[in-house]
């Protein structure tokens, strides 16, 4: 007959409970909003707008669909969260930002133009759902060291911000189709554009950045103080 073994007791002489987890209840969520919004990220990288729904990110987050509406009211307010995801994106596109007002403008533009032209699928939702609110503090950090004169400044916000989202938005629904952001011409019938293409830089990216110093240079010389 086995010898029987003496269990271990706690201070006050009894063996100690142990706490056992209970069945179906994980110790951490499964569905978070931000995780969610990931998923449905990665759908819209690879199906288009067209082929989100909740069902199709319960499936990518092996939950139940029903679970997501706990977190999200409908498939409108899950795009709201993803379009806020980009922003954050664009937020965290580098470590550090340069203290130089004009660099730190190319650099947040720069940045605003890799993440959309990662997510070329998910761009629309820039015009549809940008969150303003959310940007409002940015704005403030913009104008706070901005070197023109405040009656300048709504004019400098603009520029800067219209020709950023334009240009990305541009570039993003071309590759969303697969197509050129320009077609080649006919080099008889537009002979100086298709020279023009011919000498211009073939990386879409380095026209966006000069393009941009274009604005930042004319800025300069019509508000510049000195």
């Amino acid at each position: 007959m086995a010898k029987p073994v003496k269990a271990k007791s706690g201070p006050g002489g009894a063996e100690p409970a142990k706490r056992v987890p209970r069945a179906g209840r994980p110790a951490s969520p499964l569905i978070t909003r931000e995780a969610a919004a990931e998923a449905a990220l990665q759908i819209i990288d690879r199906q288009g707008l067209e082929g989100l729904s909740l069902q199709a990110v319960a499936q990518q987050m092996g939950v139940r669909a029903p679970s997501l509406y706990h977190h999200f009211r409908d498939k409108e307010a899950l795009l709201v969260k993803v379009a806020r995801l980009l922003l954050h994106k664009i937020n965290v596109e580098q470590d550090t930002w340069s203290d130089d007002w004009e660099t730190r403008t190319i650099e947040l533009a720069l940045a605003t133009y890799r993440v959309t032209m990662r997510h070329p699928n998910a761009a629309p939702l820039a015009l549809r759902f940008f969150p303003r609110q959310v940007v409002l503090p940015a704005y403030e950090r913009t104008l706070a060291t901005c070197p023109y004169p405040p009656e300048t400044h709504v004019v400098v916000l603009e520029a800067i911000e219209r020709f950023t989202f334009g240009f990305t938005l541009f570039a993003a629904a071309a590759a969303s189709h697969h197509t050129p952001s320009t077609p080649v011409p006919d080099r008889e019938q537009f002979p100086v554009l298709a020279a023009a293409l011919d000498a211009a830089p073939s990386d879409e990216e380095t026209v966006f950045v000069e393009a941009l110093r274009v604005i930042l240079d004319g800025l300069r010389t019509r508000y510049g103080r000195n």
